[in-house]
């Protein structure tokens, strides 16, 4: 009797082990690295995102304020010997396959290029991701704000200009109706530039490669694109950039990428500054 129950006790355990088994696998991966903590910064981006296409539908019937702005930018430019756009873009239009690269660069580059980045990051540089998340919500929601504040009409809609993607493509605002949703008054300041900055500042920290530094033609060919096209004028790019040296300025210590290096280092007793230790 000894036996069978001792036997039973073997068959209870071998029994419960594999729902325990499959319970602590679930915890370690909701614990680890691709589980709550992924799913929580996949909602940050998602909302981000969600509140960049809501933002952006948002003031688009300051008419008025748009253009009285877009003549007031240009006179400022002016002040500064800024007010280029117009002549570069006529030199540009007499090279027909820059001005449908610069086009499909816009069009494209923009959203896939930043996701790729962050993807990047999360794999590569985990130590990396606070900073960049804490930078672009902020630059992105600054961002927002203004351009609710201060509606712009892009150089496109204006005399002596050419829209040269609804020109030449690819379309943007025709396709299924997005022109009558999307606040095309949302030039300043250029979120286009300011995330290609945020990719490259991101990309040579996040990366060891001597090639990385190959990502500043990013931001150096954004600039060049949302310009020729005619979609923002050198100042909004000017501002974008202000915003993000504001953001850098402002870092909170949580979000600074060397702090947390440095803990890191603590930790360990000492090693390399690099997101990821070298081997020894």
């Amino acid at each position: 009797m000894d036996i069978r129950l001792t036997h039973r006790g073997v068959d209870d355990d071998a029994g419960r082990r594999p729902p325990r088994v499959a319970a602590e696998a679930v915890e370690r991966w909701w614990r680890g690295r691709f589980g709550a903590r992924l799913l929580r910064e996949v909602a940050i981006i998602g909302v981000l995102l969600v509140v960049y296409r809501l933002g952006r539908t948002l003031g688009r019937e300051e008419t008025a304020r748009a253009f009285a702005n877009a003549r007031e930018v240009l006179r400022i430019e002016g002040w500064f010997g800024l007010d280029t756009e117009r002549s570069l873009q006529r030199v540009a239009l007499g090279h027909m396959a820059v001005v449908r690269l610069l086009n499909r660069y816009y069009a494209s580059v923009h959203f896939p290029a930043s996701i790729a980045f962050l993807v990047v990051v999360y794999l590569r540089a985990e130590r990396l991701v606070p900073h960049v998340r804490y930078l672009f919500v902020t630059v992105t929601s600054a961002a927002l704000l203004i351009h609710l504040a201060y509606p712009l009409a892009p150089p496109r809609m204006l005399p002596g200009y050419v829209d040269t993607i609804a020109r030449y493509g690819p379309a943007i605002y025709e396709k299924s109706g997005v022109a009558s949703v999307a606040n095309q008054y949302a030039a300043m300041p250029s979120l286009h530039f300011g995330w290609a900055v945020l990719v490259a500042y991101g990309g040579v920290l996040a990366l060891r490669s001597p090639w990385r530094w190959l990502l500043v033609l990013h931001p150096v060919i954004t600039l060049t694109a949302i310009v020729l096209t005619a979609n923002h004028y050198w100042l909004d790019a000017v501002v974008a950039l202000a915003l993000i040296l504001i953001a850098l300025v402002l870092t909170p210590p949580s979000a600074r990428y060397a702090n947390r290096c440095h803990e890191d280092l603590s930790r360990s007793g000492g090693g390399s500054w690099s997101s990821r230790s070298p081997r020894p």
